[in-house]
């Protein structure tokens, strides 16, 4: 075999290359800490660790969002509280008005007074904005003022949405209140019993049930089908209760039955505390009740305060702390759903914490570098690398033209 000169140079030539080929490669691999730095390297620990890279992106902004919506339910609890405060502070005032007995016309003007101050800071609440300047209580329509008007009349200027943020793969959690739930659509409803015999002694109690919104209209009924056994019927599709039931439970007298609200059927309940031992085929049916908003209560009992002529004083400060009372109510059923997504948050952001640190764990066993391994292979290519190149100088210096001069 004839060995020429250019294959000697092309020989070692490629064998150089590929010797530097290989230690740029192991250079980069512990530069970035990775086994893996192209696909080429190992397709499919490439592929499942791009399908973990992801879902680590995924989660970071799943864990923004959960910072965000913890932040923004802060914020609302503390709006809720503040508003539950100062409905409190009118019910004491509204308690003093009621001892018409030694109250001058004096004492009844200055709590008429204090009471327009109560309303212009419940009107600040109910304007309030975030810190990202949306108002907190428009709905959907942040850019939009919630609540305007004065003393005279108030009107919301917002829509009926909840705003929502994506805290998981699954779940979207509210983060608001609309103005017209918590402020404008405050009632209660009655309810209407019906005894199949004379000698059935159940009651409703009070009544009345308070519900978290006003109720428009005769909706849901419960059936007794025996003294200690009930079901639920949509009134409005089945008016004679004789359908198949929406549900059905165990009766304890005096426990609360819960029944769908027709606003909000999916996540919350009117309900009603039935006393007393009905009788097969009692029914109790709902129908509309009062319904106020909070500036209007509020309006009402000041000009009740200042019309010193009026002889249903007596009854409207009743009404005053009945629609107070519901209001109150209201504010504290929703500060409770704030605190429970809370809750819910907060338990996100720990299992998201658990899953970062698996997805770190997976992604280090499919791309992660050995780290010993790879030092000594880089030494071992090193010196591959060395010799080549020894070897090529010592051999492109054999030439018959040296030995003939």
């Amino acid at each position: 075999m004839r060995i020429s000169t250019s294959l000697i140079y092309d020989s070692n030539v490629a064998t150089i290359n590929r010797q530097q080929i290989d230690v740029l490669h192991t250079q980069q691999q512990l530069s970035t800490g990775r086994r893996v730095v192209a696909p080429s390297d190992d397709p499919v620990a490439a592929a499942r660790a791009l399908e973990v890279s992801q879902s680590i992106s995924h989660l970071a902004v799943q864990k923004e969002n959960q910072g965000t919506a913890v932040d923004t339910l802060k914020s609302l609890d503390s709006q809720l509280g503040a508003i539950h405060d100062v409905l409190d502070y009118v019910r004491e005032r509204v308690v003093q008005a009621g001892n018409s007995g030694t109250l001058t016309l004096s004492d009844r003007q200055s709590i008429a007074t204090d009471i327009k101050a109560q309303f212009d800071s419940l009107l600040a609440l109910a304007n309030n904005q975030d810190a990202s300047g949306d108002y907190q209580f428009s709905g959907y329509k942040g850019d939009t003022q919630a609540f305007s008007g004065n003393l005279s009349g108030v009107s919301y200027q917002g829509d009926q949405g909840v705003r929502t943020l994506l805290v998981s793969n699954s779940r979207q959690i509210p983060v608001s209140v609309n103005g017209n739930e918590l402020f404008m659509n405050i009632g209660s409803v009655n309810g209407v019993f019906t005894s199949s015999t004379s000698s059935s002694t159940a009651v409703v109690s009070d009544g009345t049930v308070s519900g978290p919104a006003a109720y428009t209209g005769d909706h849901y009924g419960i059936k007794f089908s025996s003294a200690t056994t009930y079901d639920v019927y949509d009134t409005v599709a089945d008016p004679g209760m004789t359908g198949a039931p929406l549900a059905s439970g165990v009766y304890t007298s005096g426990q609360s039955i819960g029944l769908p609200d027709p606003g909000n059927a999916a996540t919350t309940e009117i309900q009603v505390a039935i006393s007393g031992t009905p009788s097969t085929g009692d029914t109790f049916q709902m129908t509309p009740g009062d319904s106020s908003d909070m500036f209007s209560t509020l309006k009402q009992f000041v000009v009740g305060l200042e019309n010193t002529s009026d002889p249903g004083y007596s009854q409207m400060v009743a009404d005053t702390l009945g629609r107070l009372d519901n209001a109150m109510e209201n504010v504290s059923r929703l500060r409770s759903q704030s605190g429970s997504r809370q809750v819910e948050v907060e338990a996100l952001q720990n299992v998201g914490d658990d899953l970062k640190i698996q997805y770190a764990d997976r992604l280090e066993s499919l791309v992660g570098l050995d780290y010993v391994s790879a030092i000594s292979d880089f030494q071992q290519q090193q010196t591959y690398l060395e010799a080549a190149r020894n070897t090529f100088a010592k051999i492109s210096g054999l030439s018959l033209f040296n030995f003939i001069s």
